[in-house]
């Protein structure tokens, strides 16, 4: 009887290990990657799902008649948070173009570009800005955008995060309600200083800007672009 001797081939052999090795790789691989895109997930900047609607511009109660000499109010471009989830102001642009003087403008205002102290009630630098205009309070000090309302307190005023159902204003300046029968249009005036406080009057840029339904605004995130609200501001708006 002859017993014949099974050999074992090394080729049968590499194949297989060489398949183990590719499985392996891939595996690091896709742990690798995902860790990466986990990483970069993280950083990703996202909007808030807020829904802004335009309340209107606020003229402080003078919509209709010119206010006293020294009047101080809460004005300029209201809005509302109309559900959907919190809103923080730091995160917020606001673009307007439109024409003021006979000339066609653009301006843009984030939350730490503080009104001009020249418009302010009591801050020492009115000089005569303003007497026949309605200008700001005291409280508008700080930060262009605010809570709006009645009966806030100072803290609820200058908190950033406005919560579903809240209001909050955007600040210019000054208001002029306007002549319809001269044609003259009501108009606000913004002013932004560089911030020097060396120089704290020391001006940026500043203009007006009419209420005639051409001028437009847009209000969007400033780290993602997203838009919450544009439109054109009309006389219609003004309370």
């Amino acid at each position: 009887m002859v017993i014949k001797k099974m050999q074992v081939s090394e080729h049968a052999v590499s194949p297989v290990v060489g398949v183990m090795l590719m499985v392996v790789v891939t595996i690091i691989i896709a742990a690798v990657v995902s860790s990466f895109a986990t990483a970069l997930g993280g950083d990703i900047d996202t909007a808030s799902d807020a829904r802004v609607e335009l309340v209107g511009i606020s003229s402080g109660g003078y919509k209709d008649e010119s206010p006293p000499r020294w009047t101080y109010a809460q004005i300029g471009i209201v809005f509302k948070n109309a559900g959907g989830g919190s809103l923080d102001l730091r995160n917020l642009k606001y673009y307007m173009t439109g024409i003021g003087s006979g000339t066609q403008g653009a301006f843009t205002l984030t939350y730490n570009d503080p009104v001009s102290l020249v418009y302010v009630e009591d801050s020492g630098y009115q000089s005569g800005a303003g007497r026949w205009f309605v200008t700001l309070p005291k409280e508008a000090t700080g930060y262009r955008m605010q809570k709006f309302g009645s009966g806030l307190t100072l803290e609820e005023l200058t908190d950033p995060i406005v919560e579903p159902g809240e209001r909050f204003i955007i600040y210019c300046e000054y208001y002029f309600r306007g002549d319809f029968s001269s044609n003259n249009f009501p108009y606000f005036g913004v002013r932004v200083d560089r911030g020097d406080p060396d120089n704290p009057t020391d001006r940026w840029s500043s203009g007006r800007v009419n209420i005639d339904g051409g001028s437009k605004y847009t209000l969007s995130d400033v780290k993602t672009g997203v838009v919450y609200s544009s439109g054109y501001l009309e006389p219609e708006h003004i309370f």
